[in-house]
């Protein structure tokens, strides 16, 4: 069978900035910790009939006012953070993570100093957690502190899912692991306080099938943000642990993005 085909491809050029704030910390050296979440999405789609706005209330209005909290928390606490914190809100993530890539192209501190980037994608407001799944953050040795965190926080780590379909090179923080800087996304599991597993896999599996890059993707009255909340207060104390490590957060030996964390303290250091 042969097949011939003519494609044409359009490229249209624009500027989208990424945004990004900081909290000044006590000290401004090693283990500064960075949050992130994505805030473009798709656009208006001229051709659909009817609703054709896709607000991406929940993909990602969710995570950018939950790192507009986080913000929020850190600037009014009577006492600094153990060193400086950045919010970042980054564009053309649905683009293919362009927004990010610059971001670790150019980060906010040298990419030697900067600690641990927590990525909020997606977090739908259902109910309160009771689990999490954290892909990437076993990847680092500052891993044993956020088992301690997501016990306190009654949050059960849960393994990826669907490992086969690569989620941790799909969302923003591997912008900032591929230059080396250790990085995970906050990811709520299925399992909520007052149901069974199978009620939090029914309600993914509806919003994936129903609502996930669609424009009925907008805010609800119904939705409950106590969720939110909580994993807004988990992301604070595992940013404030972080912050606070007396040794620079290293990825284990023999991983992937070793190499590229290694040649960042190189250059920090002016070998």
């Amino acid at each position: 069978m042969r097949l011939k085909a003519h494609i044409e491809s359009r490229v249209r050029k624009y500027v989208s900035a990424n945004v990004v704030g900081r909290v000044a910390g006590a000290a401004h050296g090693g283990n500064a910790v960075l949050y992130t979440a994505h805030y473009d999405h798709l656009g208006i789609d001229p051709d659909m009939k009817g609703d054709n706005i896709f607000n991406g209330a929940a993909d990602n209005g969710t995570g950018c006012g939950l790192v507009m909290e986080l913000a929020r928390a850190f600037a009014q606490s009577p006492v600094k953070p153990p060193n400086d914190v950045y919010f970042a809100s980054v564009t053309a993530e649905e683009q293919g993570l362009l927004g990010s890539q610059f971001l670790g192209m150019h980060p906010p501190a040298p990419a030697s100093r900067m600690g641990l980037d927590l990525n909020f994608d997606m977090l739908l407001p259902i109910g309160i957690p009771r689990s999490v799944n954290l892909t990437g953050a076993e990847r680092i040795d500052f891993f044993p502190t956020v088992q301690q965190v997501a016990k306190a926080f009654d949050l059960e780590l849960l393994p990826d899912p669907s490992p086969m379909a690569g989620h941790y090179y799909r969302s923003d923080h591997f912008s900032l692991a591929r230059v080396g800087i250790p990085a995970f996304s906050v990811d709520q599991g299925d399992l909520f306080a007052g149901h069974e597993l199978a009620w939090g896999e029914a309600q993914m599996e509806d919003y994936v099938a129903h609502h996930y890059h669609q424009p009925s993707d907008e805010y609800r009255a119904d939705w409950d943000f106590r969720g939110n909340a909580k994993l807004a207060r988990f992301g604070f104390v595992l940013g404030w642990e972080a912050s606070e490590q007396a040794k620079p957060i290293e990825w284990l030996p023999g991983d992937e993005f070793e190499a590229a964390r290694k040649a960042s303290e190189k250059a920090g250091s002016g070998q």
